[in-house]
C-alpha cells in the first residue's frame, strides 16, 4: 500500500517560500504596529503632564502658572519644573557625552514656524522614559488676553527619550504650553492664536501624502483619532 505524504525538498521548498514572504511583510507589519502606538503613548504623555501642572496650579491656588512666581528669575524652566515634578515624576536630564539635543526635521525656514527649538528647550524626563523639552517665551503672552488664555511657551515630546531616529513627526512632536497648563498639539484648529495659527497639519502634513513640514504633526495625529496618517 502506498502511503502519501511530502518529500524532504518539498517541505524545504515550503519553508523558503514561507521565509521570503516573512521577510517582505514582516518590516512593513513592524512599522505598522509601531505608528499605532505613537498616537496612544503621545496622547498618554501629554495627559500626564497637563494632570501635573493642574496639581501645581491647585497647590498655589491660582489658574495662571504665571501667577505662581515660577516662571521668574534667570532660570524660569529649571524652577518651574523642579516645583512640577513634585507633581509628575520628572526629573532634569543631561544628555551623554557625545549625545547632542538635536531633532531631526527641523529646519530652520520651515514654513511652520513655532517660535522655539528642540535644541534649546530644557529637557526633563520622565519614568517611562517620556523626554519633555520645555520652552518658555513669555514674548508669545497677548496683553489682550487673559492671564489663564496665554501661550507661554513649547513643550516638545519625546515619546521614546534619547533613542533614534530623534526626529520631529517620528517620535518628538510640538505643543504649544498655555498659561493653564495645558498643551495644544502644534497645527491643531485651537494650537496657538495670531499669526503662528496659521500653521496648520492640512496644509504640511496631510494624511497619506509626504509631510512637508513636521511641526504640524502633532496636530494631525490629534485631529485624526491618534492614528498617524502622514507615513
Amino acid at each position: 500500500m502506498k502511503k502519501s505524504g511530502f518529500t524532504l525538498a518539498e517541505v524545504l521548498i515550503t519553508l523558503a517560500i514561507i521565509g521570503v514572504i516573512a521577510a517582505l511583510t514582516l518590516p512593513g507589519l513592524m512599522t505598522d504596529t509601531a505608528s499605532a502606538q505613537i498616537g496612544p503613548k503621545l496622547a498618554k504623555a501629554v495627559s500626564m503632564f497637563e494632570q501635573g501642572n493642574e496639581s501645581l496650579l491647585n497647590t498655589f491656588s491660582v489658574d495662571s502658572l504665571t501667577d505662581t512666581g515660577l516662571l521668574d528669575g534667570d532660570t524660569p524652566i529649571v524652577t518651574y519644573g523642579d516645583e512640577l515634578s513634585k507633581h509628575l515624576k520628572i526629573s532634569p536630564f543631561t544628555y551623554p557625552e557625545g549625545v547632542t539635543q538635536e531633532a531631526l526635521d527641523e529646519s530652520t525656514d520651515a514654513s511652520c514656524t513655532i517660535g522655539a527649538t528642540f535644541a534649546d528647550g530644557t529637557p526633563f524626563i520622565s519614568k517611562d522614559g517620556t523626554l519633555y523639552v520645555i520652552n518658555y517665551n513669555a514674548d508669545s503672552m497677548v496683553a489682550t488676553n487673559p492671564a489663564h488664555k496665554q501661550r507661554i511657551g513649547t513643550v516638545f515630546v519625546d515619546t521614546n527619550g534619547i533613542k533614534t531616529p530623534n526626529a520631529i513627526g517620528t517620535d518628538i512632536f510640538a505643543f504649544s504650553l498655555w498659561n493653564d497648563g495645558s498643551l495644544r498639539p502644534v497645527g491643531g484648529a485651537n494650537w496657538s492664536e495670531g499669526a503662528e495659527g496659521e500653521c496648520k497639519w492640512q496644509d504640511t502634513c496631510a494624511n497619506n501624502a509626504a509631510a512637508t513640514d513636521y511641526n504640524a504633526c502633532a496636530g494631525a495625529i490629534f485631529e485624526n483619532n491618534l492614528k498617524v496618517l502622514y507615513k
